[in-house]
């Protein structure tokens, strides 16, 4: 096992090949994360200090974590430097921002109220929580997000996509699966839908702009009372 630290971070390696350690980190800085085959889970506390807890094969893998100018890289590496399998529970100051990518890897994160940025190829992507800036990429994966704000965009080629109890702009893009938005809160969304079902209920406000577009699917949208819109409505086949 190779392990890249400040001198402020603790390293503890237990017989089961468990790495553990709690460092202090800037809770306005970034929390990276690449490389990454297994799980990985990221939720917030408060305090100005983020614990890795890492379970890996320490044959053939190696984790990194490093810190630069506020920003914490935390990786797992083969020899070569492929991604390996590794399963991840990272624990960060809630305004800390996140951003990871991985090959296959489910990703969780909870309770942060920072800019998430979360991009995998195959895993489902879950968020409860994320401020500013909101931007998930999952090729094959469900992706569900409650409780978040700011700018959120959103897209995924094979799975569903939830968003609820949200606010804010929005732009989902879907190509095979189903886009559901439900207790929103927002003067722009913009949903597009290859083959799937689309369904809205949330404000609709003067001035706003809502475009839900679906090429094979049904498209179900609740209209608030005493909304004052302009309707355009085309089929093609339906």
């Amino acid at each position: 096992m190779i392990l890249n630290v400040t001198a402020a971070m603790l390293l503890a390696v237990t017989p089961a090949q468990q790495a553990d350690t709690t460092f202090a980190v800037d809770p306005s800085g970034r929390l990276e994360i690449t490389h990454i085959e297994g799980e990985l889970s990221v939720s917030a506390w408060d305090r100005n200090e983020m614990r890795v807890v890492a379970d890996y094969d320490a044959d053939e893998a190696r984790i990194e974590i490093r810190e630069s100018g506020g920003t914490v890289h935390v990786s797992a590496k083969g020899e070569w430097g492929e991604p390996v399998w590794a399963e991840f529970d990272i624990t960060i100051p809630r305004s800390m921002a996140i951003e990871v990518s991985g090959v296959s890897l489910p990703v969780t994160v909870a309770g942060v109220t920072g800019d998430v940025s979360v991009s995998t190829a195959e895993g489902d992507i879950g968020l409860d929580g994320g401020s500013g800036n909101v931007a998930l990429n999952a090729v094959d994966g469900v992706v569900t997000v409650e409780n978040a704000s700011g700018n959120i965009a959103i897209n995924a080629v094979d799975g569903d996509v939830t968003i609820a109890q949200a606010s804010g702009v929005m732009a989902v893009t879907a190509v095979d699966g189903s886009v559901s938005l439900t207790g929103i809160e927002s003067e722009n969304v913009a949903v597009n839908a290859v083959d799937g079902d689309i369904e809205y209920t949330g404000t609709i406000v003067d001035g706003g702009r809502y475009v839900l577009s679906t090429h094979d699917g049904d498209l179900w949208v609740t209209i608030p009372d005493g909304a004052n819109a302009r309707i355009s409505v085309d089929t093609f086949s339906g």
